[in-house]
């Protein structure tokens, strides 16, 4: 792979689960990253984490809270201004809003889930879509397999991340005159929120576990995080406006 060194990357919820995983495997690279998160003690505890793994690791921490309109310009700003540039953006925070029917889904329920995901995603989108010009950048769009296949109970959660997924191939064909990549990954693996629920809902992980074919869940830096490195090398910049399901083959699809 060339050498990704000296690139800057956001990393909206990188604090713990997936966005953390990825955040390992670029710091490995020499990318400088600034990961989001509403907690700040979270976040504390993940920039050592990084700083352990690799000791010269580049790490701005940020608190911030998706839903909030402001803070996709902010982190921005105060990436480039720490960094000096941008070249990848992804958007992975998500409030996980899920385990009710339609019927019992309520407007907090639907207003949290897509101020915190598709409409926070538009909008990092839009803010560093300038940045993201000058250095021909990569985006990477978190979605999940609970849209796709229409899992139940996911009746906020899933349309948010089909939305996301939407917009994503829009911007694609929009932002290729740019050179600017712009893909989804629909990931299936093993974090804090994941035990949550599997602790909740055991019984919906049993039936979810049934279907994969590899027979296990993935590790967010080992299975995403090598390929949100791919995406931003040479050899992955010929792809864009892609749907990748990494799941170990629990949503098979055409």
């Amino acid at each position: 792979m060339a050498s990704l060194s000296g690139k800057v990357a956001i990393i909206t919820g990188g604090s713990k689960g997936t966005g953390l995983g990825i955040a390992k495997a670029y710091v490995k690279e020499g990318i400088a990253v600034a990961i989001t998160g509403r907690n700040s003690e979270a976040l504390a505890s993940a920039k050592t984490e990084l700083e352990h793994l690799v000791p010269d690791a580049q790490v701005l921490t940020l608190v911030a809270d998706n839903k909030n309109h402001d803070v996709p310009g902010q982190v921005v700003a105060q990436t480039v201004d720490k960094f000096g540039r941008l070249d990848i953006l992804i958007n992975n925070a998500q409030e996980f809003r899920t385990g009710k029917s339609v019927q019992d889904i309520t407007w907090d329920d639907m207003q949290a889930t897509f101020e915190s995901g598709f409409f926070a995603t538009w909008r990092f989108m839009t803010a560093a879509y300038p940045h993201l010009t000058d250095t021909e950048g990569t985006v990477i769009n978190m979605s999940s397999g609970a849209g796709v296949q229409a899992v139940p109970n996911h009746g906020a959660y899933g349309p948010n991340k089909e939305a996301i997924r939407g917009i994503t191939r829009i911007a694609a064909k929009e932002w290729g005159k740019d050179k600017i990549t712009v893909n989804t990954i629909n990931p299936y693996v093993a974090s804090a929120e994941s035990e949550r629920y599997e602790r909740e809902f055991p019984e919906v992980i049993a039936e979810i576990m049934k279907g994969i074919a590899l027979g296990r869940i993935g590790d967010a830096e080992t299975n995403v995080g090598s390929l949100c490195v791919y995406l931003a090398t040479e050899g992955g910049k010929y792809m864009t406006g892609a749907s990748f399901d990494v799941d170990g083959g629990a949503f098979i699809r055409p």
